[in-house]
């Protein structure tokens, strides 16, 4: 409870930095009447809140389970297969009975006593609490790294910090990268500039106690440049990265406490520059976002829960948003609301679509919950459980222990004034269906970019009807160093337990790419975090006469054979097709009338399927060519192919 008021009366001392106007007054007077309230109802107190009603645990499908974690609040937690075994490991941080722990805990599945037994890892991790974290492949080695940002202090003043730590395999690596030092925040990852690598939006307070919010670019070779006035400062909240508007590009939504008070608001984001909507989403702090297919109409959604100021200090809240072609409309619900908790989806029953998960409290003074809602379509939710409730929360999904249906864990500080971090393993007993493979890969590249296209074969399983796409591009056959998919190539299983980084968009574009050859494939991920297998891969090159595309189709070709050539004569670029039976080096020369090579192309190995190879009328210096008759060979292994194409000006 001391965090409520360390916190909840700075936030508020913001707003007198000016009281801009009436309303603001109001709400001031009214917050710090509050705030003297609860601080004499502590006094009276003088323990932590036991007299509110408690959480009533009624199993329905999650049970607890033994494990010998420690306990936390304040904390955060995140599952990852940091060592690719197959099973989920875990960071976790935060205030426990002895002090604050922050540590990288390998699953080491369950003991003889049944119970599920973690180790330690002896990486020096610093201890950090009011923390968040999240696992990302920053660069592409296809492990995953691990950010962690938090205070090293309990109480005022803090001494936030945020950390990037490598995956080197045996080690976990500082690496010194110069983020601002945060806490009660955020971190967010995606690829917002399109260059293929990850990038954070990083949101929380600083040791000033100012709001902060910083678009880290990812640069390459471990740079990263900090960009501090992209976005407006949002602390005690949340964030979230999705293509709202379906441009091909990820928007950002931002929750919590700013300069100017309580707010939700979504940032569209056209080519590095965010526009406010100017919608506001939920006046809240504590605050949760969360975004998904929630309707099943192939676009994403957002639900957004926190803290409203309210005559009794602070009452949770919750708005569900429906995404009709990039315009978001308010949808009526029954949800409970929840402050300084969380709200995270996953399919836990295996029907297809996205159920939530609530953790936190109601009000501030109030009831802890901790909810399952149950996705019955229509926008229609059902309190199908309820769990031990906490506040200052974190909750996570993950297959635990790879039965194939989600499972949960949680932290947070419950009503009889102790620190929990529960495990509830999901006894539904289902057996789940792995999604289709995605079909019918297509690239179609330009200067220096290119955009990816598939198709997803029809499924019979309804779990599987809604589904999210990962995809890796990598600069040699099987890599994902350009974009990393998080997944084991082989058997598609995720590393981390979250949706894919294509969202739910059969579609991916990538821009500012170096000249080579790339190789790429995807996998589809339903709404149960089951990924399927990884497509045949396709390939693509970019260089300064040609520009190759693939296409990969399940009916693999028989024969090398050369298609067609089109358009054929020619003025800007001609397109030469052919087919492929199996992987072979491929290299294209062409050659003018007189019997000169004019330019060549050596692709490299290409997989098996029907190629496409641009060839943009230049040299190979990237001259334009003069007008007139040119021959071409077409080699792949010891096959040849030869003809012609006229270029026009």
């Amino acid at each position: 409870m001391q965090y409520w008021l360390r916190h909840y009366k700075g936030l508020f001392s913001k707003l007198s930095h000016p009281i801009p106007d009436l309303n603001h007054f109001l709400i001031y007077i009214v917050c710090m009447s509050s705030f003297r309230r609860l601080a004499i109802m502590l006094i009276l107190i003088g323990s932590p809140i036991l007299v509110f009603a408690q959480p009533v645990i009624q199993p329905f499908t999650f049970n607890t389970h033994a494990h010998d974690l420690p306990m936390v609040r304040h904390g955060s937690l995140s599952w990852g297969d940091i060592d690719g075994d197959g099973d989920l490991d875990l960071f976790l941080s935060g205030e426990t009975t002895s002090g604050l722990v922050s540590g990288i805990y390998e699953n080491h599945g369950l003991a003889d006593d049944g119970t599920a037994h973690f180790i330690a890892l002896p990486y020096p991790i610093g201890t950090v609490v009011y923390s968040f974290s999240s696992w990302a492949d920053f660069d592409g080695d296809g492990d995953l790294d691990l950010l962690v940002a938090g205070s090293s202090t309990l109480t005022h003043p803090y001494s936030p910090s945020t950390k990037l730590y490598r995956n080197d395999g045996n080690a976990f690596v500082d690496t010194g990268v110069n983020f601002p030092g945060l806490h009660s925040g955020s971190s967010s990852w995606g690829d917002i500039d399109r260059d293929g690598d990850l990038d954070v939006i990083l949101t929380g307070a600083s040791a000033s106690d100012d709001v902060v919010t910083v678009f880290a670019q990812n640069n390459g070779g471990g740079q990263f440049q900090m960009i501090d006035d992209a976005l407006p400062g949002i602390g005690y909240g949340d964030s979230a990265l999705g293509d709202m508007d379906n441009d091909g590009d990820l928007d950002v939504v931002l929750s919590g406490s700013s300069a100017g008070g309580f707010h939700t608001r979504l940032y569209l984001n056209n080519a590095g520059q965010f526009t406010d909507t100017g919608q506001e989403l939920g006046s809240f702090a504590f605050s949760s976002v969360e975004l998904g297919d929630y309707d099943g109409d192939s676009d994403l959604d957002l639900i957004v829960g926190g803290g409203e100021i309210s005559a009794s200090l602070m009452d949770g809240q919750v708005r569900l948003w429906n995404n009709n072609a990039g315009a978001l409309s308010s949808v009526a619900h029954s949800f409970e609301g929840v402050v300084a908790g969380d709200i995270t989806s996953g399919d836990y029953d295996n029907d297809g679509d996205l159920d939530l998960f609530f953790l936190g409290a109601v009000t501030v003074l109030g009831r802890r919950n901790a909810r399952i809602y149950r996705n019955d379509g229509g926008n229609t939710f059902f309190n199908s459980s309820n769990l031990i409730g906490s506040v200052f929360s974190d909750v996570e999904w993950g297959d635990f222990d790879a039965d194939g249906d989600l499972d949960l864990l949680s932290s947070g500080y419950t009503p009889y004034g102790q620190s929990t971090t529960n495990i509830y393993l999901n006894q539904r007993q289902i057996r789940p269906t792995i999604p289709s493979t995605p079909r019918l890969l297509e690239s179609t590249v330009g200067e220096g970019a290119v955009a990816l296209r598939w198709s997803h074969a029809a499924e019979t399983d309804p779990s599987n009807s809604m589904v999210s796409y990962n995809v890796r591009v990598g600069t040699e056959p099987g890599l994902s160093n350009v974009v990393s998919a998080m997944a084991d190539g082989r058997t598609g299983k995720l590393r981390s337990p979250q949706p894919g980084n294509a969202s739910v968009f059969p579609q991916f574009s990538l821009e500012n790419l170096s000249e080579g050859t790339y190789y790429w494939s995807v996998q589809s991920v339903n709404n149960a975090l089951i990924a399927s297998t990884f497509a045949s891969e396709g390939s693509f090159s970019i260089s300064n006469s040609f520009v190759t595309d693939t296409v990969v189709d399940t009916q693999l070709p028989s024969v090398f054979a050369l298609k067609s050539v089109y358009p054929n004569p020619f003025s800007s670029s001609s397109n030469i097709e052919f087919d492929l039976p199996e992987p072979v080096s491929v290299t294209l020369r062409v050659y003018s009338i007189l019997g000169q090579e004019v330019s060549r192309l050596s692709e490299g190995i290409l997989s098996a399927g029907t190629h496409r190879l641009e060839w943009r009328g230049t040299d190979s210096h990237g001259q334009k060519v003069s007008s007139g008759v040119y021959f071409f060979e077409l080699r792949a292994g010891s096959s040849t192919k030869t003809g012609s194409v006229t270029q026009v000006r």
